[in-house]
């Protein structure tokens, strides 16, 4: 037996009282490892499927792809009864017969035999280009009265030797259309056309394209997207002069404008001046800034918000998963009710009940996630307290047919210009990052509204751009 002395009563009871506060330490210590554990695994969840994220952060190990649309029943491919493209015959081709000399059977000649049967394969090509140089004499002639007169030059010909529309065109397409580097669009025009065009003479096409654009073009553009009944917006990073820009974007089905500047926020939208002076519905994500202009009605993006609920789904348990899929359940009904409306009108019943199943999905998903207990469930309530609060605006496309489902517009406007700086890796000064919004918001709207984009680029090398009718 031992002969250490029992612990009396009152010993036990405050080792008991430590060991307590011992157990208490280490339980909340587990509690916050766990929330932290979870918060950095939905964190390794998110995709360019259930967030924001861009497509490019997915890396080689990329998700497979959840469409927000529910399943519309048709296979894949051409939809049956829908017209196709075909190569159709030329009815002015350049013929060139082909006669048989001998006969394939016994060897004969078939000189002037008569000819039975035709049959007939058209080769579509183009032919070798080479530069059409025009030269342009300006004849001074002498008057009676002694005074020499001198023809003026035509506008084109500024210089005793420069190139003209067509091939400066044609390099500013080649430069911000196909996203080629300056000395690759010089070495392409040499290649294609025979024309040794220097990258300084590039450089300055462009310049003089996008100036005269800045001053003519862009102010009809604007004052067309102020006076529109919808509008989309949107802002995404690039890199300009070694820095974080921002490019903003604001469009129509018709127009486009596209700016650059150094901030994001309100600075740089009322810099533009678009949303300032803007009183119809603009339709925009959830970003705070747009929130601010208050003489304006909004609508949010529910792309937008399903690939939120689509992450809480995908990092959340129980209730909060149901309720979030049964949100997301509602909002691809009521978008496919609204979009079927271009048939027929959509059932009055029906946009009813699955605006109840979204608002009832909302409350719950608010209740459920109430304690806000860890960084996480915080998260996901500030999604169901927005959905619940700006109800109205998630839903404006219901009640307007003008307005849509998601801000897909305005992300197609800056779908390219992205493309640029991945090809190029960014804009190397802010001018000439200006001179490519510039550029792009012209040939877009050129594009929406039935301009061919080379034919408007020609145009503006002229330095008289075309320009859409004002509002």
């Amino acid at each position: 037996m031992s002969d250490l002395p029992s612990p009396s009563y009152d010993d036990l009871l405050a080792e008991n009282v430590v060991l307590r506060a011992m157990v208490a330490d280490v339980t909340a210590r587990l509690e916050q490892a766990m929330g932290r554990i979870a918060e950095l695994e939905a964190r390794l969840k998110q995709s360019s499927s259930n967030s924001s994220k861009p497509p490019s952060s997915d890396g080689l190990a990329k998700p497979s792809p959840k469409s927000l649309r529910p399943r519309s029943g048709q296979g894949p491919g051409r939809p049956k009864g829908q017209d196709g493209v075909t190569l159709q015959r030329f009815a002015d081709a350049d013929v060139v017969r082909h006669v048989p000399a001998v006969c394939g059977g016994c060897g004969d000649s078939l000189a002037g035999a008569d000819e039975v049967d035709m049959f007939w394969r058209q080769v579509v090509d183009v032919p070798p280009v080479t530069p059409q140089v025009t030269e342009h004499q300006m004849i001074t002639v002498k008057c009676r009265c002694g005074h020499h007169t001198t023809a003026p030059a035509p506008p084109e010909a500024t210089a005793p030797m420069v190139y003209g529309p067509r091939l400066a065109g044609i390099g500013v397409y080649l430069l911000h259309g196909q996203f080629l580097s300056v000395s690759r669009t010089a070495a392409a025009l040499k290649d294609l056309f025979g024309a040794p065009v220097a990258a300084g003479t590039v450089a300055g096409w462009v310049k003089r394209t996008a100036l005269g654009i800045i001053d003519t073009v862009l102010p009809v553009i604007a004052g067309r997207i102020i006076n529109a009944p919808v509008a989309n917006f949107d802002e995404t990073g690039m890199r300009v002069a070694g820095r974080l820009a921002w490019l903003h974007s604001a469009s129509t089905p018709t127009d486009v404008l596209l700016a650059v500047h150094t901030t994001r926020g309100t600075k740089a939208m009322d810099a533009i001046g678009v949303l300032p002076t803007f009183t119809g519905v603009a339709v925009h994500d959830a970003w705070a800034p747009y929130d601010t202009y208050t003489h304006m009605s909004h609508a949010l993006c529910n792309a937008h918000a399903l690939r939120e609920l689509i992450y809480v789904t995908d990092t959340a348990t129980g209730p909060v998963a149901e309720h979030a899929e049964q949100a997301a359940t509602a909002l691809r009904r009521l978008n496919r009710l609204t979009a079927d409306a271009t048939e027929r009108i959509p059932d009055p019943e029906k946009l009813a009940f699955y605006q109840h199943v979204l608002h009832s999905a909302v409350v719950l998903g608010v209740a459920a996630t109430a304690t806000r207990a860890s960084k996480l469930e915080r998260k996901y309530h500030a999604l169901f307290v927005r959905l619940r609060n700006r109800r109205d605006d998630y839903l404006r496309f219901v009640t307007d047919p003008a307005v849509p489902f998601d801000n897909n517009r305005a992300e197609q406007t800056i779908r390219m210009p992205k493309l640029r700086v991945k090809v190029s890796g960014s804009m190397r000064t802010t001018t000439g990052a200006e001179h490519f919004a510039a550029i792009r918001s012209y040939t877009a709207t050129a594009a929406r509204q039935g301009i061919d984009t080379l034919d408007a680029l020609i145009q503006a090398t002229t330095g008289n751009p075309w320009i859409p009718t004002p509002a």
